[in-house]
């Protein structure tokens, strides 16, 4: 089957594509690179004797805009998804390959206004946690719900730019739902979680993990924690492990960057980060290895499973995070 995925929310084209991968017990392939493009016969092949197929194809619709290929690629028992931001309609190849009835097109498009607190209410269920009605508001704000840019043709709105991304959303809700720890999430708490602040701390953690300064480190994890106004000590620890987890995320994401060349522009654009806050992780991820970086991901995420399931005392827990970064 062949699929395009298009629009500007590509958390949903990404979960959109994993859920695929895992209800079809499918093995998952990314390209994004048009110098290491798969050929046609990679994509439609299919071997008896292994799993099927996800073959994931970021940026490159244009490379395969041909009629003769989409039948081809359409008549693959893989599955074959193209993920596009936007096509430029001007381009004949383009405008047809929209009209090309081999090709399952679907939209993404980021929840506008009060669509965004819809989509956090129900982001936290899917965490298992309980939200007010007043803090989805507030979280919204925080976001930039009300900040979107309207671009106007001939008085009617012909685009509409919007000052978040839903990995933000997602991030933010999850720090939220480990903070809580089970009670409902009011207003209070959106307030007085200082997410930038946090993410601060994580990564001068993650700083000095790449340093190998194991002393600095735990410095840096014990003043997190005096600091940390979470309701208990395991509850704080956490949301240490979630917040360092997420740091070491933003590291891989910019690592693919790197590798793909991607213009500091275009990230910025995709993540919506400030060019200081880029700076800083591309000096970060230019000290870690990529293996090491997706090894401390796996271990921080099954160590986040324990943390919310074992009775073992926090400190315990404290100790554990740091085994798993040195």
């Amino acid at each position: 089957m062949l699929t395009l995925l298009i629009g500007p929310d590509d958390f949903t084209k990404k979960e959109y594509v994993f859920q695929l991968a895992k209800k079809q017990q499918a093995d998952l392939e990314f390209f994004r690179n048009p110098a290491a493009l798969p050929s046609l016969e990679e994509l439609t092949q299919q071997n008896l004797f292994s799993k099927p197929k996800v073959f994931v194809l970021e940026g490159l619709v244009e490379k395969f805009a041909s009629p003769d290929i989409t039948v081809k690629l359409a008549k693959s028992k893989n599955e074959i998804i193209f993920i596009e931001e936007k096509l430029d309609k001007r381009k004949a190849n383009l405008k047809n390959l929209l009209a090309d009835k081999n090709i399952a097109a679907k939209e993404f498009v980021l929840p506008h206004g009060k669509e965004l607190d819809k989509w956090i209410g129900e982001r936290a269920k899917f965490f298992g946690a309980k939200i007010s009605l007043k803090a989805i508001d507030a979280l919204a704000k925080k976001l930039g719900r009300d900040e979107f840019k309207e671009t106007r043709f001939g008085g009617k709105v012909a685009e509409v730019k919007e000052a978040f991304n839903l990995w933000q959303a997602d991030s933010e809700i999850k720090k939220l739902a480990d903070f809580s720890r089970g009670e409902e999430i009011r207003e209070d708490a959106v307030e007085k979680l200082s997410f930038e602040n946090f993410e601060v701390d994580a990564l001068s953690i993650v700083n000095a993990i790449a340093d190998g300064n194991k002393l600095e480190s735990l410095n840096l994890l014990h003043g997190f924690l005096d600091t940390e106004s979470g309701t208990d000590e395991k509850g704080s620890i956490i949301m240490l492990n979630a917040l360092l987890a997420e740091q070491f995320r933003n590291v891989a994401m910019v690592q693919d960057f790197l590798q793909d060349r991607t213009p500091d522009a275009e990230i910025l654009e995709k993540t919506s980060w400030k060019p200081g806050r880029l700076f800083i992780i591309k000096k970060v991820a230019g000290r870690f290895a990529q293996k090491k970086v997706m090894d401390f991901l796996g271990k921080l995420e099954h160590l986040d499973e324990e943390l919310k399931t074992s009775s073992t005392p926090p400190k315990v827990l404290l100790d554990m995070i740091v085994a798993q970064l040195f």
